[in-house]
């Protein structure tokens, strides 16, 4: 149900939503209590709903949004024309590290605001900030715009089309919510945008493969085979994120049924591990020809190729989509396995050719 950069876990104003949807008072309510552990235990008090909104207490949503500011890094790093200095692809590693933080955040409290209804009917989520009264609704609204300008204002020493993509990333993000209204397939909306640091990476790096606002740099031999590579990647990262945000909202799938939630876990069933694994096998394919288009060494192979076909035949064959705790722990580790995967094999890429 929930967006996988919000981790485990508008329709115009709320109200709307919220009279959309009926209540449910039959359903029992467990009581909030306070973190007594980790980051959010020696924050203020008045700190800690926020922190929840940005879901800094939960880093498992994290690593699956910024593993693909990685890929995006170590495959811009290993295309370009000019190779860039391990310095310089460092900074913009812990860079991503923290602006992910920020727009995360934004994306979380933005789907909190606008699924406060449906969290209030959904047993894993009820507690959250705002359901539970600790936030108002316009308070959250504030908040989101406040991370999104932050969000921006950090990027604004990058390259123009580092803007441009984050814009557009941004904005589908902010549409995502809206999806499980109408369609049975809001993690290929979130996919789309989960992409999206593919472009933005290569803008990072000055050599962005699909600049937006300067299309006339196409047509050259190298622009090309920088597109051919990106685009295959893109559509990999799209279908990498339906697999993994579709075991995570199994966790919830019974409670979405009931609450009108639509989601490709809703609607498949007992046929998610078939469709799921049909799609791997595309991922992996669009790894592969990335690579032949590229003529990539055979360590790009071995770590890119075959270390993600192997995670996620892992992933596929071991999670067990009727329990909420296997979703939620192949979530996890699923991500770092086949995000680490596609990393060491682009990097190793990278240091062959430095």
């Amino acid at each position: 149900m929930k967006a996988n950069t919000c981790d485990q876990e508008v329709m115009g104003p709320n109200q709307v939503l919220t009279n959309a949807i009926p209540k449910n008072d039959s359903m029992p309510c467990s009581k909030y209590t306070t973190p007594k552990t980790g980051l959010l235990a020696i924050m203020p008090q008045s700190w800690i709903p926020y922190a929840e909104l940005m879901r800094l207490d939960r880093p498992a949503g994290y690593w699956a949004f910024y593993w693909h500011f990685a890929i995006g890094l170590a495959l811009a790093a290993s295309i370009s024309s000019r190779i860039p200095s391990p310095r310089t692809l460092i900074s913009l590693f812990l860079f991503f590290a923290v602006w992910v933080i920020v727009l995360r955040g934004a994306v979380c409290t933005w789907n909190d605001t606008l699924d406060q209804g449906f969290d209030r009917k959904v047993s894993r989520t009820r507690n959250r900030p705002i359901p539970r009264g600790a936030v108002s609704t316009a308070q959250s609204h504030l908040f989101t715009l406040a991370q999104i300008a932050v969000g921006m204002a950090l990027l604004l020493p990058l390259p123009r089309g580092c803007m441009n993509h984050a814009a557009l990333m941004t904005a589908i993000l902010l549409v995502y919510p809206l999806g499980k209204r109408v369609t049975d397939f809001p993690q290929v909306i979130l996919g789309v945008a989960f992409g999206m640091p593919i472009f933005l990476c290569g803008a990072a790096l000055d050599g962005d493969p699909l600049p937006l606002s300067d299309l006339h740099r196409f047509g050259t031999e190298t622009n090309d085979l920088r597109l051919v590579a990106a685009m295959c990647f893109y559509i990999a990262s799209i279908l990498w994120t339906v697999i993994f945000d579709t075991i995570y909202a199994h966790q919830d799938a019974k409670d979405d049924a009931k609450a009108g939630v639509r989601s490709l876990a809703v609607r498949l069933g007992d046929r998610t591990k078939l469709g799921l694994s049909v799609l791997a096998v595309t991922q992996v394919m669009l790894l592969f020809a990335a690579g032949v288009a590229c003529e990539f060494s055979t360590i790009y192979f071995a770590g890119s190729c075959v270390g993600t076909a192997l995670s996620l035949a892992a992933l596929l064959w071991f999670v067990d989509l009727r329990r909420s705790a296997s979703c939620a722990w192949w979530f996890c580790p699923g991500s770092h396995l086949v995000g680490a995967s596609i990393v060491a094999g682009l990097l190793g890429e990278y240091c062959f050719k430095s």
